[in-house]
């Protein structure tokens, strides 16, 4: 089984392709948030912060958009196998896509609060690795979205399989985290923020993975949401 093809009712084409499209346009935003997110901690930019809380008015009118699609789908044309398969696809993702937002949104109260008791002018540098981590993150995301909109099973895969390597990364980071505590017990609470900014990058990647995984299994039937990296290239291996 693969994407769906062209449907005996076009119109079911086109409103899909419209609910399509407006998950890609939260895609876009959701994009924008983590860029802004990362940049408000890694960089103390509370103007980021600002653009964030002002964009997030935007997502539950959205959300509501969407819904709205959805529920018109179902109702109207009751698809079934790949079609059903693919606007649940469609629905999870948009859910995903709204706790990324949701994720940034926290991330921006992170750096707002950090903002306010960070002592020494060198304390931002503590959130260098956000940078390097919020690339990641960012570069998974892009995938991710780039995935839905071409229905690519291959691109879906290689997102699937990216986790590892940001989970190495997120881990190195923290270990040279706990080094500017040795060096200055006062440090503590900025380090606490920075390791919560990690964590929430990694938790906007795993959304992007949960993306991934439900479009693979809206294209081939093939559950694979709980699989780790080594079973999902087992199933794909052997069909």
């Amino acid at each position: 089984m693969g994407k769906p093809g062209p449907h005996i009712l076009s119109r079911f084409d086109g409103e899909i392709g419209n609910f399509r499209e407006l998950i890609l346009d939260m895609g876009e935003l959701a994009l924008e948030q983590v860029e802004l997110a990362v940049r408000a901690n890694a960089d103390c930019d509370m103007q980021a912060v600002s653009r964030i809380r002002n964009n997030y008015r935007s997502v539950a009118e959205m959300d509501m958009d969407m819904l709205e699609s959805n529920i018109r789908l179902l109702a109207i044309y009751q698809p079934v196998a790949v079609d059903l398969r693919f606007l649940v696809m469609l629905s999870r993702t948009a859910y995903d896509l709204e706790r990324i937002q949701q994720e940034a949104l926290r991330l921006a109260d992170i750096a707002e609060a950090h903002d306010r008791h960070r002592k020494p002018a060198s304390d931002c540098d503590i959130f260098d690795d956000v940078n390097l981590i919020g690339e990641f993150a960012l570069d998974i995301l892009r995938e991710s979205l780039q995935a839905v909109a071409d229905a690519s099973e291959e691109r879906a895969l290689e997102v699937a399989r990216c986790p590892a390597e940001l989970q190495d990364a997120a881990k190195a980071a923290l270990r040279r985290l706990a080094t500017y505590i040795m060096q200055d017990p006062r440090l503590i609470q900025s380090v606490i923020d920075a390791t919560q900014v990690l964590k929430g990058l990694e938790r906007i990647a795993d959304h992007c993975v949960g993306i991934a995984r439900n479009l693979i299994f809206a294209i081939s039937g093939k559950d694979v949401r709980h699989l780790n990296v080594l079973n999902l290239d087992r199933a794909f291996l052997h069909g």
